[in-house]
């Protein structure tokens, strides 16, 4: 289904859509918006399109430098795929890795707003069409769905099928903000540790696809 658009919402698209091209411009002498410094080379890849970092501690001492990239942030308003890596996440919680609206009152870059569910997200786990990942060293799951972290708490995958439209009446860019999230798993629902948020954005829909 193809996201609804109005002339008018293109209208509102066009300056944020400015904003996002002239930060890429800037990429590579300005920090990434909302990140602890600009991306890294983070392994074999040099610099990715988004990054987010935060450092947690446990309930139990246990602390954890959680960094999450992704190769792009801007996508055809057909959608398309992105590859995403992260590293330093605890493999005693599993977590979903998703495309998700961004909640209201949260911040990309800012965990102490990090309180609501990301959500709602694309589906994945259940229909298979890879929009979404389960990392988990339970040994249990979807079969090329979830897997299980690396040494170092890493894991490197794609998200496939993203596109505008999360839902009916909930779209990117134009009802909702939207990211690349990772959240603890069904196992820790309410725990926001490691909540992390790469936003991306779609181009406009041509007018003959309106």
């Amino acid at each position: 289904m193809k996201p609804p658009t109005t002339s008018r919402a293109g209208k509102r698209l066009r300056p944020a859509l400015a904003v996002v091209a002239a930060a890429a411009g800037l990429a590579s002498v300005l920090p990434l918006a909302g990140t602890a410094s600009a991306a890294p080379s983070f392994g074999d890849h040099p610099q990715f399109g988004g990054y987010a970092h935060r450092t947690v501690t446990t309930a139990d001492g246990r602390t954890f430098d959680l960094r999450l990239a992704a190769d792009k942030t801007f996508l055809p308003a057909s959608g398309g795929t992105i590859k995403v890596k992260g590293a330093g996440y605890n493999r005693a919680q599993g977590i979903f890795l998703a495309f998700c609206a961004i909640p209201e009152g949260v911040h990309a870059g800012d965990p102490k707003t990090y309180k609501s569910l990301p959500g709602p997200c694309l589906p994945g786990r259940e229909t298979k069409d890879g929009s979404s990942r389960w990392i988990t060293d339970t040994g249990t799951g979807t079969p090329e769905i979830t897997f299980p972290y690396k040494e170092g708490g890493k894991f490197r995958t794609t998200l496939e099928n993203l596109r505008p439209e999360i839902k009916d009446g909930v779209v990117c860019d134009v009802t909702v903000r939207c990211a690349i999230v990772t959240r603890a798993d069904f196992t820790a629902t309410n725990e926001r540790l490691y909540d992390q948020y790469i936003p991306v954005h779609f181009a406009p829909a041509a007018d003959g696809d309106r």
